[in-house]
């Protein structure tokens, strides 16, 4: 599933970050953001207009645009 499809609350884990046509730019920005595979994170919100979300990330507050949100693939984790 993808991380925009999480809901506030829901905890998962980072199965895959972009695609083979994801320029390498947006691929690395991700990556140094912390969006790295198999790390653990929890949804803590989504803006009021549904335009960005908010991450408890690795012990940090991370916000992103949906558009970068939408080329995360997530697997919920089992709590």
């Amino acid at each position: 599933m993808k991380l925009s499809e999480l809901n506030p609350g829901d905890r998962a884990i980072i199965a895959e970050v972009g695609h083979l046509s994801l320029p390498q730019m947006v691929k690395r920005k991700l990556l140094s953001m912390g969006i790295t595979p198999n790390t653990q994170f929890s949804f803590i919100r989504r803006a009021p207009l549904g335009s960005g979300i908010e991450l408890d990330l690795r012990g940090s507050k991370l916000c992103m645009r949906r558009d970068l949100a939408d080329i995360i693939e997530v697997t919920k984790a089992n709590d």
